[in-house]
């Protein structure tokens, strides 16, 4: 499991960026990897990431916002592989 790749999908997330999180899920498919190793290793890490800045009062609800839409099209992607687990 590529820990680069991992630390990519939780920064896509911070960043709310669906693009880049939609294509790092493709890629950890492309590379074999478990769907579910990628969103709870990768992508969970920045939405907590998150959640924890907002709590804090250093992010507001637009960059929750924007994260939860990037962690959903992660998750739409990764969908079909989980089914098949």
């Amino acid at each position: 499991m590529s820990a680069e790749l991992l630390k990519q999908m939780a920064q896509s997330i911070i960043d709310g960026d669906s693009d880049a999180s939609v294509q790092l899920a493709q890629q950890s498919i492309a590379e074999g990897m478990d769907p579910l190793s990628a969103i709870t290793d990768g992508f969970v890490i920045g939405v907590n990431t998150v959640g924890e800045a907002f709590a804090a009062g250093d992010a507001f609800l637009p960059e929750l916002v924007m994260a939860g839409e990037a962690m959903k099209a992660a998750v739409l992607t990764l969908e079909p592989e989980l089914a098949r687990l």
